[in-house]
This record gives structure tokens, sequence and C-alpha cells, in this order.
């Protein structure tokens, strides 16, 4: 009993391990579903087509019959990917199977119910239900055909001493995964976008004063040469004043839009707060035409607001770092702007 038990143990931890792993590498792309991207569902076969090779490898020993738990993997696999993704189980099975153990009697059986069950994804795939719904759908499909297949090939003492367990591990594992899956699912959903927000601003859509300093960091910790731009909105209380906040919300993002569309490749644009932005470019070739084509672009550039064309302007300060913390070069950059604002503003300022 004991060795049953671990080996029952054994076989769910390796649909635990699999399933993480899937999930974790594929978290940009959450959900995973019928209609999600077919490279998606193809990739998500695979890997519940992996497992079940792993679980008949480390098949279960009940007397001196073997079962596995590859029922679990094919229907998370047709639950989440649909008919495409219990394909790619079912096809990788089929290889591991006849690479294992030859064409035999039993392998001519399984074929045909895997037949069976991916045609029946077919039909259950054109009908609308909770996800929940159809996994247990799928199980207990599976485990009829598995039964169809036995009754009258084995006696009462093996069915139940061998299936009889077997079907009590099938649907407490079958549960078990389920639970597991929705729970990941979930807490990878939660942590993207919690990442999202603690990242983004939520005004502009830009990178928000975090995620930018961060990119300032990485590049004073690469070694290599790199320049900073703050980029700081003229008149930009006189304009809140004027038409109001919500006025001056449209031109931040103006401004924002604006400087993401015309930020050369190498340069990653970021809000640090208020009406100041900062753009940070790898390299320190060419900045000063970066820096004067923003000031042109943004004074060319119609924002209009209510039906009114609202002039608007930016002024920078720019320095090109040396060897030094990126704070410190921030606060170069800064000095510069101040003195951009000084001379008139609408110009550039370099330190």
């Amino acid at each position: 009993m004991g060795t049953v038990i671990n080996s029952f143990v054994i076989n769910i931890s390796l649909i635990f391990l699999f399933m993480s792993l899937t999930f974790y590498v594929m978290r940009t792309v959450l959900p995973i579903q019928p209609t999600s991207p077919r490279f998606v569902r193809f990739w998500f076969g695979v890997s519940n087509g992996l497992t079940a090779i792993l679980l008949t490898i480390n098949a279960i020993e009940l007397g001196d019959a073997l079962i596995d738990l590859r029922l679990i993997p094919i229907a998370l696999s047709a639950t989440y990917a649909g008919p495409f993704g219990a394909i790619v189980t079912l096809g990788l099975i089929f290889i591991g199977r006849m690479t294992l153990h030859g064409m035999s009697a039993p392998f001519i059986d399984a074929i045909l119910m895997f037949i069976v069950f991916y045609l029946f994804s077919l039909l259950l795939s054109r009908i609308s239900m909770h996800r929940a719904r159809g996994y247990a759908i799928y199980i207990g499909f599976g485990a009829l055909l598995v039964l169809i297949r036995v009754t009258g090939n084995v006696d009462a003492r093996v069915f139940m001493n061998v299936f009889v367990p077997y079907f009590l591990m099938l649907s407490l594992g079958a549960w078990l995964c389920y639970w597991a899956a929705k729970k990941l699912e979930t807490h990878l959903w939660m942590f993207l976008l919690h990442t999202h927000r603690a990242t983004i601003d939520e005004l502009t859509g830009l990178p928000n004063r975090y995620r930018t300093l961060e990119q300032m960091n990485d590049l004073e910790m690469s070694g290599k040469p790199w320049t900073l731009l703050v980029i700081d909105v003229d008149h930009f209380k006189q304009l809140n004043d004027t038409y109001g906040h919500l006025v001056g919300d449209a031109a931040l993002r103006h401004i924002g839009q604006t400087l993401e569309r015309i930020s050369p490749p190498e340069g990653f644009v970021g809000r640090y707060g208020g009406e100041e932005f900062l753009l940070v470019l790898e390299g320190s070739t060419g900045v000063e035409e970066v820096a004067e084509k923003i000031v042109e672009t943004v004074r060319l550039t119609t924002f209009e607001c209510q039906g009114e064309v609202i002039p608007m302007t930016v002024s920078i300060g720019a320095a090109i770092a040396e060897l030094e913390p990126s704070m410190a070069v921030f606060e170069r950059a800064d000095e510069a702007l101040y003195a951009a604002k000084r001379n008139g503003r609408d110009q550039v300022r370099f330190a």
C-alpha cells in the first residue's frame, strides 16, 4: 500500500512540475485557451505529451498490473488547448509508446482509444461550457473508455484490485491537478498584472519612474556609454490653470505618445513624474540631433483639445554619462534643463 501511495505522489508531482514550468514559460500569453495562437497550443500540447510519456515510464504497480495517469495531461491539454492541443499530446504519446513498447495488441487498443478521445474533443469543443465542467467531462469520458476496454476482459478480482483503485487515484489526481493549474494560472496572471501596474505609468502608458531609473542603473552597470535627456513640458502649470487638469492630462499623453513615436530604436523613454520625461539612450553619438528633433517635433506637432489648438513646447537637459553613478548623470542633466528654462525654453542644453 505504501509503495502504491508513493508512486501516486511521484506521478502527481511529475504533472505538477511540468505544469508549473509550462505556465511559467507561457506566463506572457496567459490565459491558455482553445482560441490562443497555434504555437501556444502546440507547445502546451508538447509539454503534456512529455508528461504523459513520463507517467507511462513511472507507471504505478498494483499487484502484477501496471497503471498510469496519462489521462490527466491528455484532459488538461484538451481542456486548455482544445482539439489541436489534444492531438499534439496524443501524437507524442503515440511516438513514446511505439519507442518504448513497439507494436502490440494493447498498443493498437490504446491508439483506437486515442482516436475516439480526439473525435470526442472535436465534438465537445463545439459546445460552450465552463472550463472546469469540460475538464470533468474529459476525465469521465476517458475513464469510461478504459472501463469499456476492460469490461469482459478481466475477472472481478482483477477489476476490484486494479481498476477500482485506478479510478479512485485518477479521480483524486485529476481534481488535484486541475485545482493546481487553476491556482497557478491565476497567480501568474495576477503577478503580471501587478508587475505591469508597478512599472507602467497609468496616465501615459510609458514606463514609470521606477522602471526608467532601473534602465539607467542597468546601463550604468553595463559599463557602456549612454546618454540621458531630461525633458520638461514648458508652461505646463499655466496650461493646467487655463484649461483644467483633464486637458493637462491629455497634453501629457500627447507628449508621451510623441516621444515614444520619435525616439530612436536604442532609446528608452519613460515618465519621471509631473510634466517631466526621461529619454535614456545607449551610446553618445548623434545625441544632439535626437534632442533637437524632439524639440522641433513637439513644437510642430499639433495638440488640439476641445476644438482649440494649444501650442506646446519642451525644454531638454542632456548629459553624457561618464564613469559616475546614474543619479549623478541625472543631476547634471537636470541642471542643464534649468539652464534651458532660464535661457527662454523650447531648446536643448548639454551639461
